[in-house]
């Protein structure tokens, strides 16, 4: 199915990876998926960005398409192609401080300990986004197979101040 590349028509849509509305005129990324609750088909919406770190191919389908008015295309297309490069990348679901010593790594599978910094992750499944567990920040390389993993936190966490942004780099190394 082909997929959408436009501004928004409205502020109503929503970003199936980061939940937010996206602002009328703001350039949208649709997904075109069978609908399940009847007969034609339906639209997932993504910001360009969100969809260049939660959804790679998707991305770089609508750019080998030929999808204009998306800023920054060099560097959305160089996260998305790591996503791809990477299958675990696509996981990654923002970074926290882990608010009790229950959770698991699925890394080194040993306790997360309480106000670590962990790792979220997701699956996406038949077009829903599902939690998967985290990680230690620390399994962070280790288990997306690649060291290059700020930027793409710092996207994801949009709440992380600057003090947080160091203490993520001084522990990814």
């Amino acid at each position: 199915m082909g997929h959408v590349v436009e501004p928004a028509t409205s502020g109503r849509s929503k970003c199936r990876a980061c939940g937010e509305n996206i602002a009328k005129g703001v350039v949208r990324i649709g997904e075109r998926l069978p609908n399940l609750f009847g007969e034609g088909d339906m639209t997932h919406w993504f910001h360009p960005a969100c969809a260049a770190y939660k959804r790679p191919q998707l991305f770089l389908e609508a750019v080998q398409a030929g999808a204009v008015g998306i800023d920054d295309n060099g560097v959305l297309e160089a996260a998305a192609t790591l996503g791809v490069t990477h299958r675990r990348l696509p996981r990654m679901n923002g970074v926290e401080r882990a608010p009790t010593a229950r959770a698991h790594c699925r890394n080194c599978r040993e306790l997360i300990p309480k106000d670590a910094w962990r790792v979220a992750l997701v699956f996406y499944e038949e077009g829903r986004f599902s939690p998967g567990g985290f990680v230690h920040l620390s399994c962070g390389p280790a288990y997306f197979e690649t060291t290059d993993l700020l930027d793409r936190l710092r996207h994801l966490s949009p709440s992380l101040t600057d003090s947080d942004v160091e203490q993520l780099r001084a522990q990814l190394g």
